[in-house]
């Protein structure tokens, strides 16, 4: 199966003071699934990274993805024109364009396990097909 990674999640690996930190890290290296990304994630964690822990903190996420940590989904204008979709239809909860798109990769990778702090957004978003509502990870773990 395939867990979603969500930038709150990768915020609270690289910051050891979220008190979810060690149970996200456990189930890092622990995982037997793919862990897939959003490349609107990417940008966003490497901003709040870089702005909250340091240059080195987004280099090292940064690596990560390109030593294949995560699988970076791929992204075209028909999944943005999804995401936007979303938008649309969640627009009076203040969705962003970087959860939007972890709802179209859920979606496209048949998966409804999100490893992510946002639960106030994912626990009102909902997955595309087949699921009533995502498994939030590390809450359910």
């Amino acid at each position: 199966m395939t867990i979603i990674v969500d930038t709150s999640a990768i915020l609270a690996l690289f910051d050891e003071a979220y008190a979810e930190h060690r149970k996200l890290a456990q189930i890092i290296a622990e995982a037997n699934e793919r862990l897939v990304v959003s490349p609107m994630v990417v940008a966003e964690a490497d901003y709040l990274l870089y702005t909250r822990l340091g240059s080195r903190a987004a280099h090292d996420f940064a690596s990560d993805v390109a030593g294949g940590a995560y699988d970076l989904a791929a992204w075209t204008s028909n999944h943005h024109a999804a995401a936007l979709t979303i938008l649309d239809r969640y627009s009076q909860d203040y969705i962003g364009i970087a959860d939007a798109s972890n709802v179209v990769i859920a979606d496209r990778e048949r998966t409804n396990r999100i490893m992510t702090l946002d639960q106030r957004h994912f626990r009102t978003l909902r997955p595309l097909w087949g699921f009533d509502s995502f498994v939030l990870l590390p809450y359910a773990s």
